[in-house]
């Protein structure tokens, strides 16, 4: 790792930007320290934390994920694609939350609404 950053401290600020930016969102997926199952679970303030990175406007939109609003897909397919993940798209969050927990999400996506105004 020392390498590439003596590599990368050489080269132009103009090319080091790039490398850096692109590897914020994947950090940024990383599931977050588990939340014991007891704890109240904010799914608006999760979305915005961590799913925004992919699921754009808290789910309602496209970005490098899928629109969750109005999703076709069913409540057992959406628990188990949090729990489990999808290699190489998006990480696993299982460990990170109990499934009570994710039935939670899972209801959060199935109220999302468009903005009003």
């Amino acid at each position: 790792m020392r390498l590439s950053w003596k590599i990368i401290a050489l080269l132009p600020p103009i090319l080091v930007a790039p490398l850096m930016v692109s590897s914020i969102p994947a950090r940024a997926q990383q599931p977050a320290a588990p939340a014991a199952d007891n704890e109240p679970l904010d799914v608006g303030q999760l979305f915005a934390t961590t799913c925004g990175w992919c699921h754009s406007d808290g789910g309602r939109a496209a970005g490098k994920g899928p629109q969750l609003m109005d999703s076709q897909r069913d409540d057992d397919f959406m628990h188990n694609r949090i729990k489990n993940g999808k290699e190489g798209a998006m990480p696993a969050f299982g460990t990170t939350f109990s499934d009570a927990q994710i039935d939670d999400i899972v209801k959060y996506i199935r109220a999302l609404k468009p903005h009003q105004g």
